[in-house]
């Protein structure tokens, strides 16, 4: 339920929560963001406004510097940066909050378009390693990146609501189904349990198997009986809870990646909360919280599945019990108000701990006055994003990623219409416009709207570098580098640019720059790597390299500069495993697959250098 007027006493601490622009929310936004939020706002003397780089009242409100706490979910945004840095010189407390794991996402994740880019595939590292603490949502996530920051917390996530009393009555008598619904980050999970829901469904007649999502994640359980088979599309997360209450039985297959690893267990607490017996991979979201036979149970692989199946499909009593044991724990020790203290003595010891004054201001209550959204009943929680200009940009978003570059640029102009003074319309047309003078003059709008906006200025030079004026696109290259000297590919470019003009010993000491401000950047390490091996220095190569391999070693542009280097160095093993990995989501195969041919002839193998030499002259 929600409400509308002022939102916060005169005396309340002002939390501002931050999502990404870059990514659309999911479901995950729920536990990570809204709830959180609404119980923070419960406390007392305790106000929060979340909302993203897209809602023009939190980018044009002061709130992102004014606010006593800012808090960054997940956020890649580079324009970040000059905020934070403002925020350290007044004494102002950010976190950093990590709910994936940044650097490997499945092709099907919402993080994996911007893990693709150099420039935004280190900047959650980036931007943690620069706020004064980092909360993460997984002991696995906090264990990996534990040398991030050192002031640090684990936050899991939690369910808002008790679960409801369990119903005595089955919910389709006579039939037990069995059931998954989830997103296209699970697409290579899924095929691990199909042969084993195939065999469960051929030997009992009362199993069916019900499923919600995208359409194309299910083709491998095509050769289940039509009969047996429930589809639903994927939709709201209403729908999904809804959708939930239709099963009895509740799959949750992970592959043991390191991406699947550090997830959440999220989906234990909505298989609890609608009385589904859960039966969750054995992998570290769920040691924890699985007790097998008490709160559910745990397989290991597709034997084991059908094992676990076989068990509680004999024995109605066992899931009765184990899914009403799921049910309390998640009432006695998964709801979201219990935490809310948690978080906010954090924040109050980190700021303690820096020095920093964490006390309301007049001031970031005077910006807050201003605003009038709805907000939830009983919590001083305002929640932006719901407007025109918001919805604009994420379909604009939606739509540039799915390739419609028309569509995308006709919402972007309507949001530009409906907020003229916020800059990121103006940014989203110049990033996404084709035609080099509309995209110029989109940028320089953007970055006279937001003067601090180091993104702005920085893709004002890209485009100016491609319409051959070098001299302006160091200028603002310049400009993004002073703006943000930690963003790191301003100088990336100039070193770029001095590289083209013959100035090396000047392009040297830009990338040298942009790698010490920003070490989460593979790019400019990748150019010192090459300078030092035309130098005949391969060995430091190799050394640049492999430091920078420590930090992201799934790096594509990284493993296939090291393959090189080794291929250089006549150490052809190692240059094979360095280049298949980087096989696996390169941009430019042909270079991979070329490097590859060379590192198979080192080895003797002449037919597999014949097939990657082929391939790569192919383009494939």
């Amino acid at each position: 339920m929600s409400t509308s007027g002022p939102v916060a006493p005169a005396t309340a601490l002002l939390i501002v929560h931050v999502e990404s622009a870059l990514d659309p929310p999911g479901r995950d936004s729920i536990y990570r963001t809204r709830q959180p939020c609404r119980a923070l706002g419960e406390l007392e003397h305790v106000t929060v406004v979340s909302g993203s780089l897209l809602s023009p009242a939190l980018t044009q409100s002061g709130l992102l510097d004014e606010a006593d706490v800012l808090v960054l979910s997940e956020a890649a945004e580079p324009d970040l940066l000059p905020i934070l840095d403002a925020r350290r010189r007044a004494h102002r407390l950010t976190i950093y909050e990590l709910n994936a794991h940044p650097l490997a996402p499945p092709p099907g994740a919402r993080t994996a378009a911007r893990a693709r880019d150099h420039v935004t595939r280190g900047m959650p590292l980036h931007l943690a390693r620069h706020a004064d603490g980092v909360q993460f949502a997984t002991p696995t996530l906090a264990a990996r990146f534990a040398t991030v920051n050192p002031r640090r917390a684990v936050f899991p996530s939690h369910r808002w609501e008790a679960p409801a009393a369990a119903s005595s009555n089955a919910r389709r008598p006579g039939r037990v189904v069995i059931g998954w619904g989830g997103t296209a980050s699970h697409a290579a999970d899924l095929p691990t349990i199909a042969g084993a829901l195939r065999a469960i469904v051929d030997r009992h007649p009362e199993v069916d198997v019900s499923v919600m999502g995208d359409a194309g994640l299910f083709s491998s359980f095509a050769d289940l009986p039509a009969a047996r088979f429930a589809y639903t599309p994927a939709g709201t997360p209403v729908e999904y809870e809804r959708f939930l209450e239709g099963i009895d039985i509740g799959l949750a297959p992970l592959l043991p990646t390191i991406y699947n690893r550090c997830r959440s267990d999220v989906r234990l607490l909505e298989y609890a909360a609608r009385g589904v017996l859960a039966v969750c991979a054995d992998l570290e979201p769920y040691r924890d919280s699985v007790q097998a036979g008490k709160t559910g149970f745990l397989f290991r692989d597709a034997t084991e599945l059908e094992t676990v199946l076989e068990r509680v499909l004999a024995d109605a009593e066992l899931r009765a019990s184990v899914t009403a044991r799921a049910a309390r724990y998640v009432a006695d020790e998964r709801l979201e108000h219990a935490h809310a203290g948690a978080r906010l003595a954090f924040y109050l010891a980190t700021a303690n701990q820096l020095g920093y004054p964490l006390a309301p201001r007049a001031s970031s209550q005077a910006l807050l006055s201003r605003l009038s959204f709805p907000t939830f009943s009983g919590s001083r929680y305002v929640a932006l994003g719901s407007g025109e200009t918001e919805r604009a940009l994420g379909l604009g978003l939606a739509a540039r990623a799915a390739g419609d570059l028309s569509e995308a640029l006709r919402c972007f102009t309507e949001a530009r219409r409906l907020s003229p003074r916020a800059y990121l319309p103006e940014l989203l047309l110049g990033e996404t416009e084709e035609d080099p003078t509309l995209s110029i003059e989109a940028l320089s709008r953007a970055a006279e709207l937001n003067p601090r906006s180091c993104l702005a200025t920085y893709l004002l030079g890209m485009r100016l570098g491609l319409a051959n004026a070098p001299d302006e696109a160091a200028t603002q290259f310049q400009r993004a580098r002073a703006l943000a000297p930690s963003f790191g590919a301003a100088q990336q470019r100039l070193g770029e640019l001095s590289e083209a003009a013959g100035r090396l010993d000047e392009a040297a000491e830009l990338y040298q720059e942009a790698a010490l401000q920003n070490g989460s950047l593979a790019l400019p390490v990748v150019r010192l790597a090459a300078a030092a091996t035309r130098a005949g220095r391969v060995d430091k190569a190799v050394a640049l390299l492999e430091r920078t391999l420590e930090a992201d070693p799934d790096d594509w542009l990284t493993n296939l500069a090291i393959g090189s280097a080794y291929v250089e160095l006549h150490r052809f093993h190692e240059a094979r495993v360095h280049l298949t990995r980087a096989l696996e989501g390169a941009d430019d195969r042909p270079a991979v697959l070329s490097e590859l041919a060379k590192a198979e002839v080192g080895l003797g193998n002449l037919d597999a250098a014949r097939t990657f030499l082929n391939e790569s002259r192919r383009g494939d």
